[in-house]
Formats: C-alpha cells, sequence, structure tokens
C-alpha cells in the first residue's frame, strides 16, 4: 500500500463540514511528505473519487490549501504543492550564509543535530516501502560515483540522505532538512571536490554512506545515529584542515550576526 493510498478516506466523508474534512486530510498529506513541494496534486476528478465527495467540496477544500500558501491553483494546468518552509526560512539562511563565511561551521553543526535524530528515528520507524527507497538512492549513488561527476552526485548524496530524513516519520524535522539541504547544494557540490582530491577521504565517506543506509534499514538506530554524527564530523574536519572553515565564530560575532537579522 503506498502513502497515498494510507492517507485515501475508504468510505465517503459525512459530517457537518465537507470541506474542512477534506482540507484537512489534505493538508495532512502535504505536511506528512506524501504530496511534496513541487508536486502537482492528483486531477479533480480523481481526487473526488477518492475521496467520494462532489468537486463542488472538493474545490473549495482547494481554495483553502491555496489561501494558506499550501497549494499554487494554474487554470488548466492542475494544483501545485508549494514550498512553505523555504520561502520563510532559507532565503534569509542562505543570505547569512553568503555574507558570513563563519558560519558554515555552525551550519554543519545544525545538519549533524538534525540529521542524527532523522537516522535514529529512521531506524526505528521506517517502512518496507522506505527502506526500498533508501536501498534505491544508496545504488543510484554508487552508479554516479566513478562518473566523477560533483554536480551530479550532489543531488544524488542529498536524495539519500532526504530518504533516510523522509523514513524517520516526523514532518517537521523531514521539511527543515529537506529546505537545507536545497539551499546548500551547491555548498555540497564544492565539499565533494574537495573531498575527492583525498582517496582515503572519498573511500570514508562512501563506506559511511553504505553503513547509514544498513543500519537505517537493519533497524540499528543507535549504529545509525552514530555513523551520521562521524560522517558529518568527518568532513567538517577536512574544512577546518583545509582552512575552508573558522572552527566557530566567537560569541561576539555570532550576537552581532543576530542582532542585525
Amino acid at each position: 500500500m503506498t502513502n497515498f493510498q494510507r492517507h485515501m478516506i475508504t468510505k465517503p466523508v459525512d459530517g457537518s463540514s465537507i470541506t474542512d474534512t477534506i482540507t484537512e486530510k489534505l493538508e495532512s498529506m502535504i505536511v506528512q511528505g506524501t504530496f511534496k513541494p513541487g508536486d502537482t496534486l492528483p486531477p479533480e476528478r480523481q481526487l473526488a473519487k477518492d475521496f467520494a465527495v462532489s468537486r463542488a467540496s472538493l474545490r473549495q477544500a482547494l481554495s483553502v490549501l491555496e489561501s494558506r500558501g499550501l497549494i499554487l491553483s494554474k487554470q488548466g494546468g492542475g494544483n501545485y504543492v508549494c514550498d512553505v518552509v523555504k520561502k520563510s526560512f532559507s532565503d534569509p539562511l542562505l543570505d547569512l550564509i553568503k555574507r558570513h563565511h563563519e558560519l558554515k561551521f555552525q551550519v554543519i553543526e545544525l545538519r549533524q543535530t538534525l540529521e542524527c535524530a532523522a537516522a535514529f528515528y529512521a531506524a526505528e520507524r521506517a517502512t518496507p516501502e522506505d527502506k526500498i527507497v533508501i536501498q534505491r538512492r544508496l545504488a543510484e549513488l554508487k552508479a554516479i560515483i566513478p562518473g566523477k561527476n560533483p554536480s551530479e552526485e550532489a543531488k544524488a548524496d542529498l536524495e539519500l540522505h532526504l530518504a533516510i530524513a523522509d523514513a524517520a516519520h516526523n514532518a517537521p524535522l523531514s521539511l527543515m532538512l529537506r529546505n537545507i539541504y536545497a539551499l546548500l547544494l551547491s555548498e555540497i557540490e564544492e565539499n565533494l571536490s574537495l573531498i575527492h582530491q583525498f582517496e582515503a577521504h572519498t573511500i570514508q565517506l562512501n563506506a559511511q554512506h553504505q553503513e547509514m543506509a544498513e543500519y537505517v534499514i537493519n533497524g540499528n538506530s543507535e549504529g545509525a545515529q552514530r555513523v551520521t554524527k562521524e560522517h558529518l564530523e568527518l568532513i567538517r574536519n577536512i574544512f577546518v584542515e583545509n582552512g575552508l572553515i573558522d572552527k566557530t565564530a566567537d560569541t561576539a560575532t555570532t550576537r552581532a550576526i543576530l542582532a542585525n537579522l
């Protein structure tokens, strides 16, 4: 059974507010990642059939979702899921990172905090479908590595990390990581170019990806958390050793940055 089928109403909606019920269901599917930013919702005819409601009631629910900024309706082009977190979260953070080089270290700390938690919960909660996706993303990454294309590898690398994050089944955590990855794509591409200058680091990085996936798939939450921590520590230490990031911004610098937000 797919995630979409899991959320579908199996009997006609009834009660005082059909529109509210449909809106709640669709909003839940968006928040939980069944429909991801950029996805097109199924056609209205299909949704109305799946929810066992009239198209008029469905359209009212879609109108509510659009007013909340969750979807964008295009006449003749369907309904698209909006990236609501990225609008409010990514742009300010990306601007800060560009203007303050010293924050790169703190971004790795942020990733470490969030990704360790995601890996831990993914190992505990991953469904059979999640595990298949993780295995597929790992295989795709392995297939790209020999081509030595940092751009494609960065995308495949992020897709593996996203698959693990989504398997944690924690919507806020998954959304935050998804948008951090999106804004750091070019940074990760540069990171991989540096790491691949050192064969030992490349071998270690690839082995860690393998271990992360295996621990999650096998349900070893502590192992998944540990390897994720080691993975990001490796990246951080390589940058520090090569003088590409400062170990951390001092307290006064951080306060000054926050004061100007």
